[in-house]
């Protein structure tokens, strides 16, 4: 084997585990989400670390949350109407269930959260009562 040749084999493969060794020590939302306590963090913080992971305009997993919170604002106006249609779709994401259509048809489906319903509501409340997420 030409030396060029295996010298470049053995950095690839060095990068290769390197790069697997780096991902696996990484933590992924899943993981990370046990090392929160999610019960101590403020609605602005909870928002931020369990639903701007995936809802946030930079890096879209999920649909941005403004949108989401126009469509749910236009149907439910009100803070209790709007507060109770995000609750219910957060402890239960169906699509059939779902507001924002568009967001639906575009990403996969939303799995559903482990979060207590006074955590959701009180998320749901500063959704209701802020703008730009």
């Amino acid at each position: 084997m030409n030396l060029k040749l295996f010298t470049i084999v053995i950095v690839l493969l060095v990068a290769t585990f390197n790069g697997i060794d780096n991902f696996s020590n990484s933590k992924s939302y899943q993981q990370a989400d046990y090392n929160i306590d999610v019960a101590q963090q403020t609605p602005k913080a909870f928002f931020k670390t369990q639903c701007g992971f995936c809802h946030n305009k930079e890096q879209l997993i999920a649909p941005d949350m403004n949108k989401i919170k126009a469509a749910y604002m236009k149907k439910y106006p009100t803070k209790e109407a709007f507060v109770k249609a995000i609750a219910a779709f957060v402890k239960n994401p169906d699509k059939k269930n779902a507001i924002y259509k568009e967001g639906i048809e575009k990403f996969t489906d939303m799995p559903k959260m482990p979060f207590k319903e006074e955590q959701i509501r009180a998320v749901a409340a500063y959704i209701y009562s802020h703008s730009n997420l």
